[in-house]
Order: C-alpha cells, then structure tokens, then sequence
C-alpha cells in the first residue's frame, strides 16, 4: 500500500495558464529540470474582440474565446522564482496575450507518498524576469452559462484576462430541499490574477454582474499571490491607439516598480451600504483519481464541509517517472471550509482511503481572506 504523509508544511504552487499551443513546450521545460509531475486542466481564455470599422465606437464587443491550458505544479518554496522564470522564458510571457504565471503559498495537508511535492528539482538559472509583487487571485463559481457575464468585468476594466474552466457543483444546492430542482449543478469557474489594490473593486464588480447577492448564483472569494505575471491583452483586434492600453500600464508598472499606482478607489454595493464580506476562509483542495471525488466530497461534508465543486484534470508525468504510475485521469475538489474544519475532514478522508493506493490523493489548503455568497437572513 502507497504510504502517506502526516505533517503539514508550507510549498509552493505555480499555476500557469497558457494558449493551447504552448503547454507541451512548457511542460518538457519543466520536465527538464526534474519536475516528476503536474496537472493540466483544459479551459478557455476569453478576450474581448475589438471590431474594426467606423461602427466600432457603437457596438458592445463580442467575447472571443482561445482554447488555454492551466498548468499546475507544487513545488519546495526555495524554487518558487526559478520555476516561474522558467515557463515564462518558455512560453515567452513577456509577449501580452501569450498566458500567465503566478504563484502562492499551501499548506499541505496530507498526500499518497507520490503525490507531494516535487523535491528533487535540479538546481539550474534561468533567464532573469521581472515578476510583480502585491498581487491577488479571484476566483468566482457561478452556473453553466453565466462565466462570460462575471468574465467580462475583469476584461472591461483592463485588470487582466481571466480564465474559465467547467466543473460540477456538489452540496449547498443538496441541503436547499425543493429549490434544488431549479438550480443546476453544472458550474463554471472563472479565475483572475490580479493587482492586489485592484482586487476588492473587482471583485465588488464581479457580485454585481453575477447577482451573486441572490440565492444560488454562486460564490466568490479571493486568494493572496506571492508573485507572478499577468497576461493583460484583454482585446483582440484592430489597434485604436498608438500604443495600446496594455503597454503604457506594463511601462507604468515597469517605471513605478509596481502596481500600486493602479489602486483604485473601494467602492459600495448599489444600495450604498458597504458590503459584508466572510472572512477567514479556506480553499481546501482534494486531487484523487478520476471516479474518487465523489464519494470523497461526501464523506468530507459528514465533516462539516458545505460542498464542493469538482472539476478534471489531467495528471502528467514523465515515463520514466515512479509518479506515472498515476492514472492520467485525476479530479479536483475544491471546498471552503473554517481554518477549524480542516483536522476532521482530513481525518475522515485518511479514513476513507484518501491517501491510499486506490484513489492517490493530495490535501492542501490555501487562504480565502475575503469570500462572498448570498446567505439567508
């Protein structure tokens, strides 16, 4: 039987979210280097596509959307820049609209022995880029159909370019009795990397669009990044301007040696009061093989956990990896639950067979610092 670990410790996790085309080069980079594995989630990448023409100035533009990859590896925090700089330098990032990369800190909880971190990473330098500090994630799960509404205000207001992947939600709409009919499991996940100061305006922005004050529209919350590179060529299309808005605000960041001069001013909710947020959250997150998560997610909510939304992912690994023992067909669960909840749904998973042979889990958490959904009074 596979062993796994008890002791919780800090690592790293870089997410890359790339254009198709690109994830194969970055994941041999990474293999290179001694990376034994990684998952690869299919998603969209929508832009805003400019029209051309006199007629452009009125119109409201379509979305476009580009097939994107995202790529995510754990790694020890020592090789946090290096990795990044790495698929950067790959996937030429420097370019707008070629992808992101950012990075944060887990804790891991618990894992099957083969599914830790990736320890053994050769030492190597890559080319110097320069990553930005003082950023934040946003993540938003709202129903099937509803992504490019809650997308759009992350592209309208230039903060970046988000990314949506498709998931099936598992829980709250379980407990709600008859208006569980009417709401519908299927999920969409949009993530946003973003300034930190831009973040709470967004986000404000976000629940708006996606009415996520009214029951059952979803739910959003916000995660710290350490560092990381922003993709921010949300349009596509015919150039209005002689330099376009994505290079003065990179030259900006570049002359300011930041973001911070992007702060923009905390706005209210519509009615005017300010809004009430949850605070002190956390995204748990499970990875198990394909066909686990369910069960899993079930026994994690006889611990307390609210419900979860689960998505695919793909595990890869070099052949002559011990990791590609792996089944290539993996899911993840992700929960938010109270820093408090987390001992007791880690046990029952451990009881469960979590961390075993049969479904190859990892557990790790990270923080939710602000989290928003409608909540009954």
């Amino acid at each position: 039987r596979g062993g796994s670990r008890m002791s919780r410790k800090a690592v790293c996790r870089i997410t890359a979210a790339v254009a198709r085309s690109l994830t194969r080069n970055v994941i041999d980079a990474l293999f290179a280097v001694g990376i034994k594995d990684l998952h690869v989630t299919p998603a969209k990448s929508s832009v805003i596509q400019e029209p051309a023409g006199f007629l452009s100035m009125f119109r409201r533009n379509d979305l476009r959307e580009d097939p994107a990859d995202v790529i995510q590896v754990l790694v020890p925090r020592t090789h946090q820049a290096a990795v990044q700089m790495l698929i950067a330098n790959k996937a030429q990032l420097h370019i707008p609209g070629r992808g992101s990369v950012i990075s944060e800190d887990v804790e891991l909880i618990r894992g099957h022995d083969m599914c830790l971190e990736n320890a053994d990473i050769q030492s190597f330098k890559p080319n110097t880029v320069q990553l930005q500090h003082e950023l934040m994630g946003i993540c938003c799960i709202v129903q099937r159909g509803q992504g490019d509404t809650v997308a759009r205000v992350a592209l309208d207001t230039g903060v970046g370019v988000p990314t949506i992947n498709y998931g099936t939600g598992t829980g709250v709409r379980d407990k709600m009795g008859l208006l569980r009919i009417t709401i519908p499991a299927e999920k969409e996940i949009i993530h946003v990397a973003t300034s930190s100061y831009d973040a709470e305006v967004t986000m404000e922005m976000m629940i708006e669009a996606g009415k996520l004050d009214q029951p059952g529209k979803g739910f959003i919350y916000t995660f710290p990044l350490q560092q990381g590179l922003l993709n921010l060529k949300v349009s596509q299309g015919k150039q209005r301007h002689a330099a376009s808005i994505e290079q003065i605000v990179a030259a900006m960041d570049h002359i300011k040696g930041g973001t911070e001069w992007r702060r923009r001013s905390e706005t209210q909710a519509s009615g005017g009061q300010k809004r009430s947020y949850l605070s002190g959250l956390y995204d748990l997150t499970l990875i198990c093989d394909e066909g686990k998560g369910g069960d899993l997610v079930r026994a994690a909510m006889s611990a307390g956990a609210a419900g979860a939304t689960i998505y695919r992912m793909k595990h890869v690994s070099p052949a002559d990896s011990p990791r590609s023992v792996i089944a290539p067909s993996r899911e993840a669960a992700s929960m938010i639950v109270s820093d408090s909840q987390i001992e007791s749904i880690n046990e029952v998973l451990e009881s469960h067979g979590a961390f075993g042979d049969e479904a190859h889990g990892v557990l790790y958490s990270r923080r939710a610092p602000q989290a928003f959904t409608y909540i009954a009074k």
